[in-house]
């Protein structure tokens, strides 16, 4: 009997809507705007918002550091059973997220003047443009960090309808607002902006269902005043994805000045149409990649050695897979995608299809980056995920386009996919160098849980339930067990997954994942399922009688844990030698 992943797959595949959802609230507003404004104003209006898209990444730097970070660590907090430090985690990360961007809001307002002579590069023709999108977009700041992070607590306590539909309902009214505030009222490029905050003033309002839904596993402390060292934690767990935003802003900003320098007008007119339509790639790419962080988190913090690498293949397949999707559709249908922002012009047009083609290459490796990132950070390996987020963001793609800029706009545009592969050659190198230098049993720098390991699945059948018994049975008197030992884990096997089958029952073909280890001292079991809740601790059933088989197990053991985590029911028994 082997370990399937079905139960792991299943959850991932439960959580990547409203990660999608929730990524998606970074760039669709910007793209639905370009698109609104492509299609009703002008393309200078549009090329202005394409110009303030590094103050976009710029703003969600903190909203990553506290969203990404505080989330991970609470569901990392959680599965060691720690509850306290998982409502600390919670508060620090909620609250800093909305004070530190009020404060970048307000410092925003303030410069907004030069922010926008130096985005526009001094062509005069589109700072007073920058500048009445910008004033909406730093009023906004706070509104999206308060749905981001909402959305993304929402999503590990398993409310995914709310969760999903949070950022949805804040595009979907912008989208409507835009023609409004731009047709009707006349309002120019800022209705583009207004009409975001008014539909994040919507969405903040429906956040407030999280905070009254008796499903919420993480509470506001007064402790966690006391605690600001938590805060280093959440910034060191939240590093990579805030770094993400910080490459992107860095890269963008100087990217711009390169196409603005080499290729003037047309260049730039290319480059808003592209860099709009490619963020549709980083919604998918990022939201699949994202989806993994809490539930590597969550078998990290449980030292579940095999579930993480399951997580990681079944999460690059499905990355991989949407990344291509988005590809083809890129490569097949240029001008089609070109058309939604009034790029119609046939002499740009001729240009723009052969280097969107460029461009769109790149995506199936960026996919291949973005997971790896995700896998990095969910297990703490913070350098190589630092590493791979500047090479990235900056560190490639920067040197390569100044480079080819001095050929023609196409080596221009192939800087993107070179410095793709690029980025992930030299990653690879880092991870061997790494497995070498800190003794690492492996080149992913998995740590392998300790002992002799059993690990399989089962089906969420009673029947099943002397499958993994006898299972359980043969591996422990393969080890050498005492008959007493070895009868003890065949009954708690038995008793854990008939309980769970009948007491934890969800549709037929789900799995249960058990998992034997044994240590010097002791039999470790562990026993996952994502069921209706159930404590087996809590000896009486919902009739009031008495669940003895739970009861054997009880007195059979040396210690019996429970944990609800991302909506899975994990029970840890241990049985002393003897």
């Amino acid at each position: 009997m082997k370990r399937n992943g079905d139960l792991l797959n299943q959850k991932y595949n439960s959580l990547l809507w409203a990660t999608l959802a929730m990524t998606a609230s970074t760039y669709l507003s910007s793209i639905l705007d370009g698109i609104m404004v492509g299609q009703i104003l002008d393309t200078v209006a549009l090329y202005a918002i394409n110009l303030t898209t590094s103050i976009v990444f710029l703003r969600s730097i903190p909203i990553a550091m506290f969203t990404f970070g505080g989330n991970t660590l609470s569901v990392i907090c959680k599965s060691k059973r720690d509850q306290k430090s998982a409502d600390t985690v919670f508060t620090l990360s909620f609250w800093g997220g909305i004070v530190s961007t009020a404060v970048i809001s307000v410092i925003g307002i303030i410069l907004i003047m030069p922010t926008a002579q130096l985005l526009a590069q001094g062509k005069e023709e589109l700072v007073e443009p920058v500048v009445r999108y910008l004033l909406p977009l730093w009023v906004l700041t706070p509104l999206v960090a308060a749905v981001n992070e909402t959305a993304a607590f929402a999503r590990t306590d398993g409310l995914r309808k709310l969760a999903t539909a949070l950022p949805i309902i804040a595009n979907v009214i912008n989208l409507i607002c835009d023609y409004i505030y731009m047709a009707i009222f006349g309002w120019g490029i800022a209705g583009a902006g207004w009409a975001t905050v008014t539909g994040y003033v919507v969405g903040a309002l429906i956040a407030l269902i999280y905070f009254k839904s008796p499903k919420r596993t993480v509470r506001f402390t007064k402790a966690a005043w006391g605690q600001l060292k938590q805060l280093g934690k959440i910034f060191s767990v939240g590093l990579p994805s805030a770094l993400i935003y910080v490459c992107n802003f860095l890269r963008l900003f100087f990217v711009n000045a390169i196409i603005l320098s080499s290729t003037g007008v047309v260049g730039g007119k290319i480059a808003s149409v592209s860099f709009s339509l490619n963020s549709l790639a980083f919604i998918l790419v990022e939201g699949a990649s994202m989806t993994l962080l809490p539930i590597l988190g969550a078998l990290y913090g449980e030292k579940d050695s095999n579930g993480q690498r399951l997580t990681l293949r079944y999460g690059m397949i499905v990355t991989v897979a949407l990344s291509i999707f988005v590809m083809i559709l890129s490569v097949v249908f240029p001008s089609q995608l070109a058309a939604l922002y009034g790029l119609t012009d046939p002499a740009v047009l001729e240009v723009f299809e052969v280097t969107f083609r460029i461009l769109s290459s790149n995506i199936p490796i960026l996919a291949v980056i973005y997971v790896m990132r995700s896998f990095f950070q969910a297990t703490k390996q913070r350098g190589l995920a630092n590493l791979l987020v500047m090479l990235d963001g900056v560190l490639t793609i920067v040197p390569l386009m100044y480079w080819f800029s001095h050929y023609d706009i196409y080596w221009l545009w192939a800087a993107f996919p070179i410095s793709k592969a690029l980025t992930v050659v030299i990653t690879l190198i880092a991870m061997l160098i790494s497995k070498r230098v800190q003794h690492k049993k492996n080149i992913l720098g998995i740590e392998e849980e300790e002992g002799v390991v059993s690990d399989f699945s089962i089906k969420n059948e009673i029947p099943e339930a002397i499958r993994a018994s006898e299972e359980a049975m043969a591996f422990c008197e393969k080890n050498g067990l005492t008959e007493n030992t070895v009868n003890a884990v065949g009954v708690t096997v038995e008793e854990l997954c008939h309980n769970i089958a009948t007491y934890a029952k969800t549709n037929a073909g789900n799995s249960v994942d058990v998992c034997i280890r044994i240590l010097s001292d002791k039999v470790n079991i562990r026993v996952r399922d994502n069921g209706t809740e159930f404590d087996p601790t809590d000896y009486i059933d919902n009739s009031g009688k008495r669940i003895t088989g739970l009861e054997l197990v009880r007195m059979l053991s040396s210690s019996v844990e429970y944990n609800r985590i991302l909506g899975f029911n994990v029970t840890n028994v241990a049985i002393a030698f003897g």
